[in-house]
């Protein structure tokens, strides 16, 4: 009872008096709030640190690209006995021009047909040397070889094609 009186004469003289007994209250807003700035401090900090960070001047010798240069096997193919193995090269269509340079529908080893252009690399030791007319030279270990381009017989359209006139009267 003793403590009841207390408070009760405490707050007729407008002073507080706190009870042992009771906790501080948390705000929890506030600390969200606190942990939600502290976060976006470490954002920050982290993808400053990743994007100021100085850039390498060189890659690592693991990572460059250009020192894998292509490895000529031709040596290697005579200790087994031959040359190198053929490529088997398809002409499905042509662009030729008068001087040989133009382009060429080529299909390497049975895969999909793509275009080359003369003097591009078809696969290794193997480029397109020239186009012509009606085929394509590949320069294949030194030697030259011609392929023909398969004849259509919708490819070429010579001069005027005649039409048959049809009459709209009836007789």
């Amino acid at each position: 009872m003793f403590v009841h009186e207390r408070r009760r004469v405490a707050a007729l003289q407008g002073a507080k008096v706190h009870n042992s007994t009771t906790l501080p209250r948390i705000d929890l807003p506030a600390l969200v709030r606190a942990a939600a700035m502290a976060a976006c401090a470490v954002g920050v900090g982290v993808w400053g640190a990743l994007l100021l960070a100085p850039t390498p001047s060189q890659l690592p010798p693991a990572l460059d690209v250009s020192a894998a240069a292509p490895r000529d096997t031709a040596a290697v193919a005579q200790w087994f006995g031959g040359a190198a193995l053929r490529v088997r090269v398809v002409a499905s269509g042509i662009i030729a021009g008068e001087d040989g340079f133009g382009a060429a529908l080529l299909s390497i080893d049975g895969g999909p047909p793509r275009a080359y252009r003369v003097g591009q690399t078809l696969a290794p030791g193997v480029t397109l040397h020239a186009v012509g007319p009606t085929s394509v030279a590949i320069a294949q270990d030194g030697a030259i070889e011609n392929v023909a381009v398969p004849a259509s017989p919708h490819a070429r359209v010579r001069g005027f094609v005649p039409v048959p006139v049809v009459s709209s009267r009836q007789p």
